[in-house]
This record gives C-alpha cells, structure tokens and sequence, in this order.
C-alpha cells in the first residue's frame, strides 16, 4: 500500500509557540489550540506569518484525530503514518498506521498519564482505524447516495466524535477526518475483460465496544456487543452494488463473567419483560436507518446453556409480535458436524425468500465522477441479515461470507456469468474465488482479533472452501491463546476501550493496567506449583511400593511405559484440579476485571 502523503497532496503541519498551531498548506486559515485552567480553546484565524516546516518543533502529519483528555494533561492526537488503501466512487480512503500523542501544554508527560497513552496505543497498533477526508465511512453506499453525499455521519460508527467536539466552533470538517474501527479491504480484477472492484467494510458499534467475556449481551438502551455492520461492495463498470449485513450479541441483559473456567456459565440477568423492552430499544434503533426487516439468525447449540439462551431469544422475539422480524435458529455445530460446511446450503434455502437479487442497493455511477446527482439508482435494500453465535464471531464469520457469497452470485447472473450449480459454496470464475476468499478471511480475523484478541477460528472454512485437519489443530492453537487473554489481559484491555470511547472519566475512575500487581505476582507460584507437581510425580512414580500398588514390573518397561505416562498425568491433572478449581476458581485469583461493570 502507499503512503498517504504521496496519494494525498495536501501537507498538514504541526508547530508550538504559544500553544499548538496547525496549518494546512491548501487552507488560508490556521487552528490554534490551547490549554486555559485545564480547559481546553480552540480558534480559527487567516495565517498572518510565515512558516518554515523544517524548523525543528515542526511536526508533519497526515490527520487529526482530536482531543484526548488524561489524568495530567489534555492531547491533541493525530496521524503520523497512514497507508492508502484504495478508493470508493474516486474517493480516496486511508488506514491510520501510527498516532502520536502531543500534549497541549508544554509540559512533560507524567508517568500515569504515559500509562493511559501506552493503554490507548495498544487499541491503536492493531491497525484497525479508517478515514477518508470525503467519503463518509460511517454510512453504507445506500445512505451515501440517499444523503447526496453531504456529510451526515452515524454517531455509533464515528469513533472520534467526542474528541472533535472542542472544534465545533471552527468547521471541524474542513479539519479532522471521520474515524471507524473495523476493515476495509478493496481489490480489483478482471471478469470477463471487464474491470472491476470488490470492496468489504466491516463497521464497529462503539456503543457497547469491549473484549469477549467482559461484554456480552445489550444495554438497558438496547446497544449490543461486538455490533458490526458489514457491507461488500462491487463495481461492475460503472454499475455498483451493496449488500449490508450486521452481527451482534443477543439483544438481551446476559453475562458470562472470565472465573478461570474454559467456557464460563452464561447468565441471563432481569425479567422477561425488562428484556422484551430492551430488544424493542436494539431493532427500534436499526429501523430508524431505514431498514424495513429484520432476518435474525441464530446459529448457537441447541444444547446445554447455549440452548436456554435460545430458547430465550425466541420467547423475546414472539413477545414483540413484530411481522418484520424472522427468527431462524440454526444449530451449526450440529448441521455442519464432522466438518460438512456444505450443509450450510439448508440455511441458505431457509433464506430464499429474503435473499433475493433486488434485495440490495444498486446503481449506475458515470465514469470518473463521484456527483451523486447524476446516477440512476436501480434497487434499494430493504431487509438486513442480522447473524449471531455465542461471540458472534467464528461461525457468524462462516454464515455471513455464504450469505455474501449467494448474494454476490445473484448479481454475476444478472450480468450473464452462470453459475453450475446451487452449493452454498460454488467457487467463483477466475480470480474473484481467491480474492473473495482472502478479503472475507481478513475480516473475518480483525473482528476477531478485536474482540478476543486472536484470529478467528474455522477461517480454513472461508479461505480453502472447506474445514481441513491443520485449521482444526490452528484452531486449538487460538482457543488455549483466547483462554489465557480472555482471563488474565482483557480486563485491562477493557479500560483501555472504555477510556478510548469516553466510558472512563479519570478524574472518577483511575486505573492501573500493570500487570505484576499483589496478585498477579503469584501467577508465577502458580506456574511453580504446576512444575513442581510433574517432577513430585515423577518421584513418585520412582518409587518401589508405588509401583507395586500400578502393577508395574521393573522389567517389563515397554509394556509398562504407557502406565507410567498414565498415572504421570494422572497426578498432575488432580493437582492442578485442587489448585485451579478449589482455590483459584472460588477466589478468582488471577482474573483481570474492568474498572466499569458491562
């Protein structure tokens, strides 16, 4: 990818004085900002002096972020290493690579306050934060074109609204750029010597933004966790089409607290009636953008505690009586059990009816234009696919790139590209499979990475078409990294996330991310204990009458090696069952929590 700088010709310059000047070398005005008693003043004046950006304290950036405020000191935050990706409508968008903290008073930064910044930098280094200086990100291509491109940005989707605000008063537009967490990824290709463009924007809900046994569930206002929406984008010519997706929790009060367990319990919390309201809340929200149904799919067990919370949320979507909401639970892990992803085609005929071709936005853009008034707008989309699992992760990433892929197909066929067959997982002609493959593949790891801190499980699904022996064994690798992330990290990568989106006032809730704290120093006992119970049992195992007690015979020890592998890990498992389950467990020793309660 390029650099921004070399895509995008205007400079941006940052300079101390008096306070924190910024120029842009295509704009006639500057900014100057300033910290008065703690609070912060931002103005707007006709640059009245010269400006030589190679003076030492002159800092060259590529977007303002906005204001952060600390426990010490206030900071203007920006971009100073941004990657072009590519262009929607010849719009050009941007994948922020870097920021840098400046703080607004000349001062130096205090050791807490470097604490939040490192916190905050660690959401920042995951690469996942998008701008465009004219395109609106926040909105999918159909509210794009239904809002003739004026700038109308969906405050659940721009993540630096809050710090924009100290701006209000000086065309914050002409300014600082619209920010979502997510992805996109854009490729081109070639169909039938035609070119053409794929594009996949994933946009994450900052409402109720957290990490995966931390947030779970919805809000009294109905905001849910891990909320995305997911809009793939193709360009035929000068013929686009969009098909929108979303995922999200199930829109209902449920926890499923970190306590050292592999899969910890999940609870529902409140009434029946309490919860109804709320999901009333969630959809009532999703239907003011338009949409006219909702298509709720659900793909968790239908079993154990998986199926309570099911059974749940159908009981919540017949008491809201609502002819626009279709439920359809679809138990994937047994569907598609022995690794049978073609089963998925059931769920795809479940759906028939909803997933028609006019069912999404279509239109003709003239060539080299982006004046949206002079397109023809063909279809507009009118129902959404809203998928879920537990984290709403692996097996919604599986579902929704089927559903895309359908989709995507019914488009080829109205441009005369036939496919062979009906299989939920027919490969696309020439270079679109592999493109397809690889940007869904990607999303499907960001989401993931975001939410758990890992890639995301069965992406060998969506990458190779089908589930393969080495993704199963990648699997365990990220489920055992999940597992210790999930417990002893992202309690503290929760601060960070409720810091970034204004949920943490320091001044009320101070917190500290170190992490060998009173506690969490015996974590090295803990592992001490552990190696200490392999080699006890291996004394043991030594041990005359312990061997007489197994039955094994001093020279029988290849028929014998395998008792002593058995009763090795035997003894281990029941220390470690005496250490974690009764004594850790209980007291939940070593669990990171967040400083504010989800």
């Amino acid at each position: 990818m390029a650099d921004a700088a070399q895509i995008y010709g205007q400079k941006k310059y940052l300079y101390r004085q008096d306070g924190l000047f910024i120029r842009f070398n295509d704009n006639d005005k500057e900014l100057i900002i300033r910290s008065l008693n703690g609070s912060i003043d931002v103005q707007l004046r006709q640059k009245f002096q010269d400006f030589n950006p190679q003076q030492s304290d002159c800092l060259e950036f590529n977007a303002i972020y906005g204001i952060v405020t600390l426990k010490q000191l206030n900071y203007l935050v920006v971009v100073v290493k941004a990657a072009f990706i590519s262009s929607i409508m010849n719009l050009p968008i941007f994948q922020a690579e870097k920021f840098q903290f400046i703080p607004i008073e000349d001062k130096k930064i205090s050791s807490r306050d470097a604490q939040y910044i490192a916190g905050l930098q660690e959401i920042f280094n995951t690469k996942t934060f998008y701008y465009s200086e004219q395109y609106d990100l926040t909105n999918s291509l159909q509210r794009y074109v239904e809002n003739k491109g004026i700038r109308k940005p969906l405050s659940q989707y721009w993540m630096n609204s809050e710090n924009c605000k100290p701006f209000r008063l000086c065309n914050p537009e002409q300014w600082i750029p619209i920010f979502i967490s997510g992805l996109i990824a854009i490729r081109y290709f070639k169909l039938n010597d035609i070119d053409c463009q794929i594009c996949l924007i994933s946009r994450r809900d900052k409402r109720r933004m957290g990490r995966r046994f931390i947030s779970r569930g919805a809000d009294l206002d109905g905001n849910c966790s891990n909320f995305a929406e997911t809009e793939q984008i193709f360009r035929y010519q000068s013929n686009y089409f969009s098909f929108l997706q979303s995922r999200g929790s199930m829109p209902f009060k449920w926890i499923q607290k970190p306590d050292l367990k592999w899969a910890p319990k999940a609870k529902i919390l409140g009434d029946i009636t309490t919860n109804t309201e709320i999901a009333q809340k969630h959809f009532s929200d999703q239907f003011q953008l338009g949409i006219q149904r909702y298509i709720l799919v659900n793909l968790i067990d239908k079993k154990g505690t998986q199926n309570v919370l099911g059974n749940y949320y159908n009981d919540v979507i017949n008491r809201l009586k609502n002819d626009n909401l279709k439920y359809i639970w679809f138990d994937f892990h047994h569907e598609c059990r022995g690794m049978k992803y073609q089963n998925l085609s059931k769920l795809i005929n479940m759906m028939a009816s909803d997933l028609k071709l006019e069912d999404q936005c279509s239109f003709d853009l003239k060539s080299g234009t982006s004046q949206l008034n002079i397109i023809n707008v063909m279809t507009t989309q009118k129902s959404i696919i809203r998928t879920n699992c537990v984290d709403c992760l692996d097996r919604t990433n599986v579902v929704q790139s089927v559903i895309a892929r359908h989709q995507l197909w019914n488009t080829l066929q109205k441009l005369g590209i036939r496919r062979n067959t009906n299989q939920a997982m027919e490969p696309f002609p020439d270079k679109l499979e592999q493109i397809f493959r690889d940007i869904w593949t990607l999303n499907a790891d960001t989401i993931s990475l975001l939410y758990t801190g890992t890639g995301a499980l069965k992406t060998d699904s969506t990458k190779k078409g089908k589930r393969t022996v080495l993704g199963a064994i990648e699997d365990g690798r990220r489920s055992i990294i999940r597992y210790f992330i999930g417990n002893f990290h992202d309690g503290g990568y929760q601060n960070n996330i409720d810091l970034l989106t204004n949920k943490i006032d320091l001044k009320r809730h101070e917190y500290n991310n170190k992490f060998f704290t009173g506690w969490h120093c015996l974590l090295l006992i803990f592992a001490s204990v552990h190696l200490g119970l392999w080699k006890l049992s291996g004394f043991a195992l030594q041990h005359p009458k312990v061997n007489q007690i197994l039955g094994i015979q001093k020279k029988q020890e290849n028929n014998d090696q395998l008792k002593i592998t058995i009763a090795h890990f035997a003894l281990v498992a029941t220390g470690m069952f005496i250490i974690r389950t009764l004594i850790l467990s209980k007291y939940k020793l070593f669990v990171r929590e967040a400083k504010i309660n989800h």
